[in-house]
């Protein structure tokens, strides 16, 4: 499956084409994993369109990928921050993942994910997950304050 990156720009109008999900996501962000346009280097984004079950569209607008992955494992989980217009901050996060089997006899790039997969949250969504994980101790809240606080 192909994807399209296009310019946040209004003025540029650039197109760049990523093979599959690999090509994308090690070959057309910058180092924050944000999509770049091709033509001028500027900030892109992916746009997509789905059906949902009920019958609705869903059509994010994908701005960047976060890597959760070691380089070189097979199974590769990350995050696309999805926004709904072209030109806005994004507001969701999206749980996907690929699998690259390809240096392997007969293996083959699979992408997993949603709707109807991993789920999409919103971001004070996480917050709260990772509130109710620590309510229900499966994560120690001293644990989590210091990580934050040593990270930022």
């Amino acid at each position: 499956m192909g994807w399209t990156i296009r310019c946040c720009d209004e003025n540029c109008a650039g197109e760049t084409w990523a093979i599959n999900i690999d090509d994308l996501i090690n070959n057309h962000c910058d180092n924050q994993g944000w999509f770049l346009c091709n033509d001028c280097e500027n900030a892109g984004y992916v746009k997509k369109k789905f059906k949902t079950q009920e019958g609705e569209a869903w059509q994010p607008y994908l701005k960047g990928v976060i890597c959760l992955g070691a380089p070189g494992d097979i199974y590769q989980p990350f995050v696309f921050l999805v926004s709904y217009a072209p030109n806005e901050e994004p507001e969701d996060i999206w749980f996907s993942y690929y699998k690259d089997t390809r240096s392997m006899p007969g293996g083959k790039l699979k992408l997993g994910h949603g709707p109807g997969g991993p789920p999409v949250l919103k971001a004070d969504q996480m917050v709260e997950l990772i509130k109710m994980m620590i309510e229900r101790d499966c994560l120690n809240k001293s644990e989590v304050i210091n990580a934050i606080g040593s990270e930022l």
